[in-house]
C-alpha cells in the first residue's frame, strides 16, 4: 500500500523530540501567545526573509486576517485564480468581499498576468490580487508586480502549498505586501492540526494582524477593532520550531523523487508531468500529472493499493456558493480543462525511491494495457 500521505512515519521520525516538547510546553505551563510562538516567528520570518511573522489558527485565517489588515472590506473586488482550494476565495468573499478570477497558465497552473492584466482592464475597482504559489511552483511574480502596479492593485500572496520556493532566488511570500502560509498537517512545514501564519515587511500591517487576530486588542482589554480568536497555540508552534529545521531537506527529498517520477515516466506514457520553470525552484507539495484518462488511472492504481488524490475537481467560479457571481462552464476554459485531468500522485518526504519506482510502474503497466 502507498498512501497519499503517510504522517504516521513522519511521527516516528519524530517521536522523541515530541514527547520532549509536549513535556517542555506543559512544565511551562504557558500555551497562548507564550515564547514558543515567539520563537517560531521570529525563525519562520527569518526563513522567509522578512522582518515579521505571525502564527493564527489556520491558512484560513491567515488569507481572511490578512486581507483585512490590507484595509479590504464588503464590496472590494479582489482577484484570484478558480484552480485554488475554495478557502483562498472564501475567507474573504464571507466578509463581503467580491472574488474575480482570472485564468492560469496552462503549464504551472499559476495565475497567466496576461489574462490578468484583460480583468483589471476590464474590471474596475479591483484593490487587491492574490496570486497563488500552486502545489509549490511559484507565480511569474515580475510580471504580476508589474501588471499589479500599473493599476495600483495591491499584492498578497497565498504561499499556503509552498514554503521554501524561490522564484528568480528568493522566496515565494516576500513579493507582496503580506503573505498567507498554511500549517495543515500534509503541508510541506505541516503542524498537528489547523495552523497557519502571515509574513509582511510592513510594520502597520503587522500590528494590524496582531490585533484582528486576538480580538481586536492593542493592548490588553483595549479592543480598538472587531477581531477574531486566531492564535497559534504554543504546542503547535513548538511542532513547527522543530519542522522548520528539517524543511529545506524535506523539500531536497520532494524534488528527488519528482526526478523519478519525470525519468521513469515522461519518454514511458503520454501523461503531462509536472513543470518547473528554468527561473523556479518547485518544492513539490504535490505532485500533479494530467491526462484525460483520469479517472480509469486513480481507479487503476487504486487497485494496486495506490492512492491519489484530485486537487481540485471544481474551479471556484463554478461550486455552488458562487453560484452569483454569474459565471459558466467556459468563463475560464484552462483552468476548467487542467481541473478535468489533474491527478495527484503520492509525493512526500518519508516516501521510498522504491516506493516512487513502484508507482511510476503502476502508471505505465496502466497505459501498456
Amino acid at each position: 500500500m502507498v498512501k497519499i500521505f503517510d504522517l504516521q512515519r513522519e511521527y516516528d521520525e519524530l517521536k522523541a523530540p515530541l514527547a520532549e516538547i509536549f513535556d517542555r510546553v506543559c512544565r511551562n505551563g504557558e500555551f497562548i501567545m507564550g515564547k514558543e510562538l515567539a520563537a517560531f516567528e521570529d525563525a519562520f520570518a527569518r526563513y522567509t526573509g522578512v522582518h515579521f511573522a505571525a502564527g493564527v489558527g489556520s491558512g484560513t485565517d491567515a488569507l481572511r486576517i490578512g486581507g483585512l489588515a490590507l484595509g479590504l472590506k464588503a464590496g472590494d473586488k479582489v482577484v484570484t485564480t478558480p484552480n485554488t482550494y475554495v478557502a483562498t476565495v472564501m475567507a474573504l468573499s464571507m466578509h463581503g468581499i467580491v472574488p474575480v478570477f482570472c485564468d492560469i497558465d496552462p503549464e504551472t497552473y499559476t495565475m497567466d498576468p496576461h489574462a490578468l492584466e484583460k480583468v483589471l482592464k476590464s474590471e474596475k475597482g479591483v484593490k487587491a490580487c492574490i496570486p497563488v504559489h500552486l502545489y509549490g511552483h511559484p507565480c511569474r511574480m515580475d510580471e504580476i508586480i508589474d501588471v499589479c502596479g500599473r493599476f495600483g492593485v495591491t499584492i498578497f500572496e497565498d504561499a499556503c502549498q509552498s514554503h521554501g520556493a524561490l522564484y528568480k532566488g528568493r522566496k515565494v511570500g516576500t513579493f507582496g505586501l503580506a503573505a498567507a502560509f498554511s500549517f495543515y498537517p500534509t503541508k510541506n512545514l505541516g503542524a498537528y492540526g489547523d495552523a497557519g501564519g502571515l509574513v509582511t515587511a510592513d510594520r502597520a500591517v503587522y500590528d494590524a494582524i496582531c490585533r484582528l487576530r486576538n480580538y481586536g486588542q492593542a493592548e490588553k482589554h483595549q479592543h480598538i477593532v472587531e477581531g477574531f480568536n486566531s492564535r497559534l497555540d504554543e504546542l503547535q508552534a513548538a511542532v513547527l520550531s522543530l519542522k522548520l529545521g528539517r524543511l529545506d531537506a524535506g523539500n531536497e527529498k520532494r524534488r528527488h523523487l519528482a526526478d523519478i517520477y519525470r525519468w521513469d515516466l515522461e519518454d514511458e506514457t503520454p501523461v503531462v508531468l509536472p513543470v518547473e520553470k528554468p527561473w523556479a525552484h518547485h518544492v513539490y507539495h504535490l505532485y500533479v500529472i494530467r491526462t484525460p484518462n483520469r479517472d480509469a488511472l486513480s481507479q487503476a492504481l487504486r487497485g494496486r493499493g495506490i492512492g491519489t488524490l484530485v486537487h481540485y475537481p471544481t474551479p471556484v467560479h463554478l461550486q455552488p456558493a458562487y453560484k452569483h457571481l454569474g459565471h459558466k462552464k467556459g468563463d475560464f476554459p484552462v483552468a476548467e480543462k487542467a481541473a478535468s485531468e489533474i491527478l495527484s500522485l503520492p509525493l512526500y518526504p518519508t516516501l521510498t525511491e522504491e516506493e516512487a519506482v513502484s508507482v511510476a510502474a503502476a502508471v505505465k503497466a496502466f497505459y501498456a494495457q
